[in-house]
């Protein structure tokens, strides 16, 4: 395994195996590293949420991109790893909503505004007269596993190179001297680097003390007794992603932020607190009254890499080495979008699609990435 690569990538999870396979298409050179293998971290625990919908018009053209890339996924792939369920989004705020839907129809999403009535017909809820809707038809979720494995096996394919092992970052002099791997006590060198370990990044990368933490995500599982689609609901403060025929995964829209700062010691598959699951459950029937006769089915837990504005960091912190972290719950469905991102970095030196303004350097200059509260919505 001796030799320089072009790009060494450490996680292979979504982000880091769309990353490898982006710069595999352009002919890069490149090896993945995990201690774990592929889709073993939190993609495993991912409710692999896919839309166009945000409020922050940079993050929602990014996952507009990545929308595309997911249900294009299987004439490139020859994979389906993506249902198709829509979503509705209900709040009070009827201007701030108005203006996102027009943003999101602006940037080519196939959204709908509806009244209160349209939603209550949709769902069998009930509405306030002052509450409204967006709806985004081509809205779904993906099976975040075989995504993840599908997308290593066609960048292996293209040349890409997958170790299984612990990667320690060697930094000096503000500059990476490259990665010395702990089980085979050998060291890998590359051109570019690029780091994408999810809840790990603070062990990956200790020398930056970065700005994240880790946050615990539950998720509820339900028989709801029938199909629904994607929810998010802002005035009850739960979402709600289809799971089959009638089962739902829900969790809370504005969840408690109690964190877990090392994820080694984290047990995923421990259901949530009962209060949790009481709460959530509540929420929904305080909007859909049928809800009272959902049954409980048990759940899990993940955590997020988060931020203090909630929004990722894409960055070059230091020459050659490339960081995507904290993710706040946005990476698997953006994940297509940040490969785009690193590879142009990479490739031209700068960002060409989207927007520059996920540097780590805005937190010391109080430039946080301006969203809504709706950006915690993440999933």
């Amino acid at each position: 395994m001796a030799g320089v690569y072009d790009v060494v990538v450490v996680g292979a999870g979504s982000t880091g195996t769309t990353v490898a396979y982006y710069l595999a298409r352009e002919g890069f050179k490149t090896l993945v590293i995990d201690k774990r293998g592929v889709a073993q971290g939190m993609t495993a625990y991912s409710l692999g949420l896919v839309r166009s919908y945000y409020a922050n018009e940079d993050v929602a053209r990014m996952s507009h991109y990545s929308h595309e890339f997911f249900m294009n996924f299987e004439r490139e792939f020859g994979v389906n790893v993506f249902t198709r369920t829509g979503l509705i989004v209900i709040g009070n705020d009827v201007d701030g909503m108005r203006r996102t839907f027009e943003m999101l129809r602006d940037i080519g999403a196939n959204v709908r505004f509806l009244s209160g009535d349209e939603v209550r017909e949709l769902l069998n809820a009930d509405v306030a007269s002052n509450e409204v809707g967006i709806y985004e038809e081509d809205a779904g979720y993906a099976d975040t596993g075989l995504y993840t494995n599908t997308v290593m096996a066609r960048a292996r394919e293209l040349g890409v190179e997958l170790i299984i092992d612990e990667a320690q970052v060697q930094v000096g002099d503000n500059r990476i001297v490259g990665v010395r791997l702990v089980g085979r006590g050998e060291v890998i060198r590359a051109n570019h680097y690029v780091i994408a370990t999810n809840v790990w990044v603070r062990k990956t990368l200790p020398q930056l003390d970065l700005p994240i933490r880790n946050v615990i995500e539950r998720v509820v599982r339900v028989d709801m007794g029938r199909s629904l689609p994607n929810v998010f609901d802002y005035t009850n403060n739960f979402y709600i992603r289809p799971e089959g025929s009638s089962n739902g995964l829900m969790g809370l829209l504005y969840p408690p932020e109690d964190t877990w700062p090392d994820p080694d010691g984290f047990n995923p598959l421990a259901e949530p607190e009962f209060d949790y699951a009481v709460n959530v459950m509540e929420n929904a029937a305080r909007r859909m009254p049928w809800f009272v006769n959902a049954k409980y089915l048990g759940g899990w837990r993940g955590l997020y890499d988060v931020t203090p504005d909630w929004m990722p960091i894409v960055d070059e912190p230091i020459k050659d080495l490339i960081i995507v972290a904290g993710l706040s719950g946005h990476g698997f469905k953006l994940a297509p979008a940040f490969a785009l991102m690193v590879t142009e970095l990479i490739k031209y030196g700068k960002m060409r699609t989207f927007r520059d303004i996920f540097r780590l350097s805005r937190f010391k200059e109080g430039r946080m990435v301006r969203g809504t509260v709706q950006e915690r919505a993440a999933f």
